[in-house]
Formats: C-alpha cells, sequence, structure tokens
C-alpha cells in the first residue's frame, strides 16, 4: 500500500512538473519578421544614429529566444543585415522556412517596427492589423506592449499596411515606441530597453494563444 501511495504521489510530482513546463506557445510556430533591413534602414534617431532595421533585429532575436525556451518554433524572416525586395517577399520567405523547417504553415507572423516622428520627444506604442481574423492577435500583443512599456496609447491602425495583407497569415504589426525619440535611442543603446520589449511581446503571444486554447474571441475594436 505505502509502495503504491509513493508511486502515485511521484507521479503526480511528474506531471505538475510537465504542467509547469508547458506555455500556451509550446508546440505553435511562430515567423518574426526585423522590420527593414540593408539599405532600408526604417527610421533613423537623429541624435544618436540608431536605425530602426537594428533595433528591429535585436528586438525579434530576443523574443526567439524568450519563445523557444517555453517550446515554441520560430523563424526569422532575416537574421542578419539583408535587403529583402518587398514586404511581399518577407511574408514569401516566413511561408517556405516554416514549411521547409517544421513541414507546416505559420501559425502567425509577427512584424516587428518603431516609428518615426520629426519630434525627439514624441512616444507612443501602435499596432497595426488588416482583417478581421488578425484582431485578436493585435489586441494581445498591443494590450500587452502598452502594460509593459507604459507609453501613450496610439491605439491600432486598420488599412493594409505592411506584411498583413500577403500569405493569408494571421499577423500584426508592431511599433512599439518611437526610435526617433532620444529617451528611447539612449534606453535602446544602454540595452535595456529591448528586455523590456521581447517581455511584453512574448506575454502578448503568450495571452493570445491561451484565449485561442480557451475559445476566447475577439473583443471590438
Amino acid at each position: 500500500m505505502k509502495k503504491t501511495v509513493a508511486i502515485f504521489i511521484g507521479a503526480l510530482a511528474i506531471a505538475s512538473v510537465a504542467l509547469a513546463a508547458t506555455s500556451s506557445v509550446t508546440g505553435k510556430l511562430i515567423a518574426i519578421d526585423a522590420g527593414h533591413g540593408g539599405t532600408e534602414t526604417g527610421a533613423v534617431n537623429a541624435a544618436y544614429g540608431v536605425a530602426e532595421k537594428d533595433v528591429n533585429l535585436d528586438v525579434a532575436k530576443a523574443l526567439k529566444l524568450k519563445l523557444e525556451g517555453d517550446g515554441a518554433q520560430v523563424v526569422l524572416t532575416r537574421e542578419g543585415d539583408e535587403t529583402m525586395d518587398s514586404r511581399k517577399s518577407r511574408v514569401d520567405l516566413a511561408i517556405e522556412k516554416c514549411n521547409t523547417q517544421f513541414g507546416r504553415k505559420c501559425d502567425i507572423l509577427v512584424s516587428i517596427h518603431h516609428n518615426g516622428n520629426a519630434s525627439p520627444t514624441h512616444d507612443g506604442t501602435l499596432v497595426i492589423y488588416n482583417e478581421k481574423k488578425d484582431i485578436p492577435l493585435a489586441r494581445a500583443l498591443h494590450d500587452a506592449l502598452i502594460a509593459g512599456l507604459g507609453l501613450p496609447d496610439e491605439g491600432y491602425l486598420h488599412g493594409g499596411y505592411g506584411m498583413t495583407v500577403y500569405g493569408n497569415l494571421v499577423s500584426a504589426l508592431t511599433e512599439a515606441y518611437y526610435i526617433t525619440n532620444d529617451a528611447e535611442a539612449q534606453a535602446w543603446l544602454a540595452g535595456t530597453r529591448t528586455p523590456q520589449e521581447a517581455d511584453a511581446l512574448y506575454s502578448g503571444l503568450v495571452n493570445y494563444f491561451a484565449a485561442k486554447a480557451g475559445g476566447g474571441k475577439p473583443r471590438g475594436r
């Protein structure tokens, strides 16, 4: 009897460890696009010379590591400073990588960007989507970025901009903050901003897949 109880308790402990190690992103196939690249710099901070393309890639790589640490499968549209022909080619490449590396379609695509403005003090968070099916992902990322970065809320942009119109993928494009903001450029150079943003994006993706698994439906805009 004691042996049976011990086996039962051991089995419960193993099950508890397995549950603790499982996240809503475990097993999900996620494509991450680091916007711009190569000769396409994106927004550039005038005072510090920080180019959006470098910030985008930095965040994409940090997010990839966090997701893979939780058992997700991740592809990047670019892993260096290569120039892409077009936004459509980036989506096509993401789809190709998901198929060749993992044998199936990406579950979602997140395109990481950082906004630009003529003012070195303007800041805010914006998320862009195109299709109705993109709304839950856009909302999850938006809410997590607002909570994690604490910046002015610039809401959503709906209009088929960027990555969200190609490949029939559930997708969203994030503009977490303005890299033209001098304080943001300083924080990125100091190495403090990227971990904050990656944590926020990771939380948004965990929340998105958890809601999806639970049958959650998108709220209105």
